[in-house]
């Protein structure tokens, strides 16, 4: 039985379940509510011997445009982080890393249809998928230095392993833009479609992983799985850390407010 959501949908078609973003009108941003929501799915898929893969995507023209701009900005959202205990306030900068380390221990093969925006965290989920499918006119960002915090939820190790570290460092220090045509160059996408053709491409692309034995596509993920985390000098444990030392500071008040203003920001460096 499937548990309906506020914030997405869940479809099933025989062996495939296609979880959708659903927050159109607003491009699907995430906030705690999306993130515990998409955490609950995750539980659930992870009990669900029926479906073999999972096609994440959006409603709407984005696939999701990452943190959701006025819970950032909310001076009570502001003042209620400063009520919080430390190990409180650690838990909540941990939920996305919880989210996108229980996604990718799936027995299922994931593939994200990013179907437009796809910005910030909404590029870590995506990352987080086993494959990925763009949709031409798609476009990616990571705007997270430029709002005043690090790249975090394990999503630098992902991306590293996805695209190097040369061009890791470059996008995410930056926060420049990339098309869908050049997030597939680099290799962050596995493929590039016109939109109106993305369901159908997701779609055969899935046919293709389903008629492989199951066992051995769910034993060869786990193989790459523990390839991709065995990385020496992995710090992904940390970026909780690293983040609430700059979500609680002034710059990062200040580069959200600029953004938001469209004007140039005044940093003081604390």
């Amino acid at each position: 039985m499937t548990t309906t959501y506020e914030t997405f949908t869940l479809e099933r078609s025989g062996p495939i379940v296609t979880v959708s973003f659903n927050r159109p009108a607003k491009l699907n941003p995430l906030n705690e509510q999306v993130l515990r929501e998409f955490l609950a799915i995750t539980y659930e898929l992870q009990e669900d011997e029926d479906s073999r893969v999972v096609i994440l995507t959006g409603k709407g023209r984005s696939f999701s445009v990452g943190a959701d701009m006025n819970a950032l900005s909310s001076s009570a959202k502001a003042e209620t982080q400063a009520t919080l205990t430390d190990s409180a306030r650690l838990r909540m900068a941990k939920l996305g890393w919880r989210v996108m380390d229980e996604w990718e221990r799936l027995d299922q093969i994931s593939i994200a249809a990013v179907n437009g925006f796809a910005v910030g965290g909404g590029v870590s989920l995506a990352m987080a998928c086993d494959f990925r499918i763009a949709a031409s006119g798609a476009r990616m960002w990571l705007p997270e230095v430029r709002l005043g915090v690090p790249y975090m939820w394990g999503s630098i190790t992902r991306m590293i392993n996805l695209i190097g570290m040369a061009k890791a460092k470059e996008l995410v220090m930056t926060c420049d833009e990339l098309t869908a045509e050049e997030a597939c160059e680099v290799g962050l996408v596995n493929q590039v479609v016109p939109l109106e053709e993305l369901p159908d491409a997701v779609h055969a692309f899935a046919q293709k992983l389903l008629n492989k034995p199951p066992m051995a596509l769910r034993r060869t993920k786990e193989f790459f799985k523990a390839l991709s985390t065995n990385k020496a000098g992995d710090i992904t444990y940390a970026d909780a850390h690293l983040g609430l030392a700059c979500t609680l500071g002034d710059d990062m008040r200040e580069a959200v407010a600029a953004f938001r203003e469209k004007r140039d920001p005044v940093f003081a460096n604390r």
